[in-house]
């Protein structure tokens, strides 16, 4: 899967493939204060630099 990742400190857009992705994980972790930094894919984010993540692509299911 890829997500688009923006950022606070640049106009530039990371583009990041991941093997899984839980949204609500990633909230929790945004949003608490006593965590520095977040891992996505093979990247390190200051977790309040972090501004918009979004699925771009995702791997369809394949019909049984």
């Amino acid at each position: 899967m890829i997500l688009e990742i923006s950022l606070h400190s640049t106009s530039d857009v990371d583009y990041i493939e991941v093997d899984e992705y839980n949204p609500d994980e990633l909230e929790e972790k945004m949003n608490n204060h006593e965590i520095q930094s977040i891992k996505i894919g093979n990247n390190i984010y200051s977790r309040i630099d972090l501004k918009n993540i979004k699925i771009l692509e995702k791997e369809l299911a394949t019909d049984s």
